[in-house]
């Protein structure tokens, strides 16, 4: 890891969620890429899909920076480590610049942490990186430059560099935007999009459709590449990017080395392709080899695993193809009947539970680790941070310990929700309590919420550290059972 961060970097903000900060984020880093560079991408806040989409394009995992989450050390941490042989660096924002936690009690904000805690405009202070502020000129003319100054004057300590502007429906709109934005917000536009339907990302319920359900994402994003080299002046992009201040990188954290090391299977597929990518290096720093294997696509578990671990990504259109591999479903099986230790999230809970209703009311049976019924309702998302508190001892700590995660789902649990005992004690970010959470059954956790192990490094470290215990007993027996 860097000492100092000094790689040149922005962060693309908007005034408000759907306003193109993906499809603005997307076509620069497709276009930086073309020019040969190396792009580290981020994400503000705590989303997956979008992750995947920038990951997808750079050719590199996206990391999420979320100061709820990880803390501004985290934060810190996570930016500096990405950027190791990068040559530049752009961070997408979340929501309006200024939204998240609320604004911070006027008392305090004089005395520690920014006024708008968890937001773009906090990640880009902590990040030290200059912004690009993207407006949705669809519907707008020259009211953007009340917008524009607005963003500019609420926080003047702001490094707003520029705007770039979105959805332009014509070269005549374009002009009166972005005159009023150059005279009256004293900004410069430092591009103008317009609406070409072949770079619109398809969107589901829930959002931005997944990239792995996507198929015409390479040719929307060649589109964005082409257009954002067009109509956007990438040269002074890019000497405004070199203005990112140094970031002093965090102390690197000291290891205990582990004992041996052991090898974790992860499912990683189209269905299974949510993961922070903090989680997998913390695992591999404690010690566990990481072992990808396919629950759709292979007939059974890697060899001498030690541990599996299921992320989340599950979606209603690959239910058909998990549900019939039943070879596969009984290996997961036999791995829990032994005692290997399991920990799935999201989308790994569908895996493990007995049976998942899809929304056309098909009942698809599951690995049947956990002997719940879940149901796929494509109601209204289940959404939001979670503080939560382990309830007995299991892989992730002691009784007591406190977490944090992101539950993100529109499942609902059917049934059997009585038969093992919850994980979590759970609260919302703002105190509220949620009642319990997931469940656990010998050496398996499984629970809705995303956990980031940024924010406590030692659930790593534990459960390598289980792995480890399970296979020192698993080999013991095995001695024991050994005909003299």
């Amino acid at each position: 890891m860097l000492d100092e961060v000094t790689v040149p970097r922005l962060v693309v903000a908007g005034v408000r969620s759907g306003a193109g900060k993906t499809t603005v984020a997307l076509g620069l880093v497709a276009a930086l890429c073309r020019r040969g560079r190396t792009v580290q991408t981020y994400k503000v806040g705590p989303d997956l899909v979008d992750s995947a989409y920038l990951a997808h394009v750079s050719g590199r995992p996206c990391r999420n920076l979320d100061p709820w989450l990880l803390g501004d050390t985290g934060v810190r941490r996570a930016l500096s480590g990405g950027t190791v042989g990068a040559d530049c660096a752009v961070i997408e924002g979340v929501m309006g610049v200024f939204d998240c936690h609320g604004l911070r009690p006027e008392p305090s904000r004089a005395l520690a942490g920014h006024p708008f805690p968890g937001s773009t405009a906090e990640v880009a202070e902590l990040a030290r990186a200059p912004v690009i502020l993207v407006l949705d000129v669809s519907s707008m003319g020259e009211t953007a430059a009340a917008v524009a100054l607005g963003v500019r004057q609420l926080d003047p300590d702001l490094p707003l560099i520029g705007v770039l502007l979105n959805n332009v429906p014509s070269d005549h709109q374009r002009r009166l935007v972005e005159d009023a934005v150059w005279d009256l917000a004293k900004l410069p536009v430092l591009g103008a999009l317009p609406r070409i339907d072949a770079m619109a990302i398809p969107e589901w319920h829930l959002g931005l459709l997944p990239v792995t359900e996507n198929p015409r994402v390479d040719e929307a994003i060649r589109h964005l590449a082409t257009a954002t080299e067009r109509h956007c002046d990438l040269d002074l992009i890019e000497r405004l990017m070199v203005q990112a201040r140094p970031m002093p990188a965090p102390a690197r954290r000291a290891l205990t080395p582990p004992a041996s090391a052991v090898r974790l299977g992860v499912a990683f597929d189209d269905a299974f392709c949510f993961y922070y990518p903090e989680n997998l290096e913390l695992l591999e720093e404690a010690g566990a080899e990481i072992v990808p294997f396919s629950p759709m696509d292979e007939r059974s578990l890697p060899r001498d695993i030690d541990g599996l671990y299921f992320g989340g990504g599950f979606s209603p259109v690959f239910v058909p193809r998990l549900s019939a591999n039943r070879s596969m479903m009984e290996s997961v099986r036999r791995a829990h009947a032994q005692g290997m230790p399991i920990y799935a999230e999201s989308g790994g809970l569908l895996y493990l539970s007995r049976t998942v209703r899809t929304m056309d009311d098909v009942v698809h049976e599951m690995a049947g680790v956990i002997a719940v019924d879940v149901g796929m309702d494509g109601g209204e998302p289940r959404a939001g941070y979670r503080e939560l508190r382990l309830m007995s001892d299991c892989l992730l700590g002691p009784a007591g310990t406190r977490l944090r995660g992101h539950e993100f789902h529109v499942c609902s649990i059917l049934g059997g929700n009585d038969c093992l005992r919850p994980v979590y004690s759970m609260h919302h970010s703002d105190g509220e309590p949620l009642g319990c959470e997931g469940w656990a059954s010998g050496s398996m956790v499984a629970s809705f919420v995303h956990l980031h192990f940024g924010h406590d490094p030692g659930i790593a470290e534990r459960f390598t550290t289980r792995m480890f215990d399970a296979r020192r007993a698993r080999q013991g027996a095995a001695r024991e059972a050994q005909p003299v």
